[in-house]
């Protein structure tokens, strides 16, 4: 795996690339506030919500398809929420829809709340990660005080994940030559005891060979990185945007 399979989109240029990552971050966050603080029979006033995160999507020439499919990654453990949300609550509230009113049952509209409150949260999170680079959200969050302990694991977990993913699809193929493709369900989950420690083995290693390289780099713990990040006026403007957007949309609209 390549880190091209996350950061495809992030090395592109926009208006959205080009934002400080600091001011994109804590827009986001901000959003992600405002979002999970409408009640959960609150359906109708989540529509004005649904206009930040495909905007940053556009402007920053990310297909909104790639987000969704991220969402849909994910909707089993969501449906499986909100399902047992319908069943639960099954006392009528009033839902008003323009010139109609029905009165559905309260956890269908609980159900509908949280799943529009996950694609939503998914797609922000998604034109957040596919307009910056991950090196610069890193260092966006280490400049906003986020400890440095958290930053540093994050950014191990971001480098070595691919090398974990191609040592366990090396264990795999090993598994398959030697006639482990073709052998019984019960054989193959005997052999994933095996499997793990193999890898775990493998990752001990690779880990120990990557301290010593960085130790003799010069590594003293201090996470440094080549992105130079500045506040320019359209940083100011698109801040303030949003600031203003989310006050109308929790308040007024």
């Amino acid at each position: 795996m390549h880190h091209s399979y996350i950061d495809r989109f992030s090395q592109q240029t926009s208006p959205v690339h080009r934002l400080d990552a600091r001011v994109k971050l804590l827009a986001v966050l901000a959003y992600t506030v405002v979002l999970v603080s409408f009640d959960r029979y609150a359906l109708v006033a989540l529509a004005p919500l649904a206009v930040l995160p495909p905007a940053m999507l556009w402007l920053g020439n990310v297909p909104v398809t790639f987000a969704l499919r991220r969402a849909l990654l994910l909707s089993p453990f969501v449906l499986l929420l909100t399902f047992w949300a319908a069943w639960y609550d099954r006392v009528p509230r009033e839902l008003v829809l323009g010139p109609w009113t029905f009165s559905p049952p309260g956890g269908w509209i609980t159900a509908a709340n949280v799943l529009g409150k996950f694609v939503l949260g998914i797609l922000a999170i998604t034109a957040l990660i596919a307009t910056t680079p991950f090196a610069g959200l890193l260092e966006a969050m280490r400049r906003l005080g986020v400890p440095k302990l958290l930053v540093m694991t994050l950014a191990f977990l971001y480098r070595y994940v691919f090398v974990l993913i191609d040592e366990g699809l090396r264990v795999r193929r090993a598994r398959d030559v030697r006639g482990g493709a073709g052998a019984g369900l019960r054989q193959r989950l005997a052999g994933v005891g095996g499997a793990i420690g193999s890898l775990l083995g493998r990752t001990m290693d690779r880990s120990q060979r990557v301290h010593v390289a960085m130790l003799a780099r010069g590594y003293d713990g201090t996470p440094r990185s080549l992105n130079h990040l500045r506040l320019r006026p359209a940083d100011a403007a698109f801040a303030g945007t949003v600031v203003v957007y989310l006050v109308l949309c929790r308040w007024y609209l």
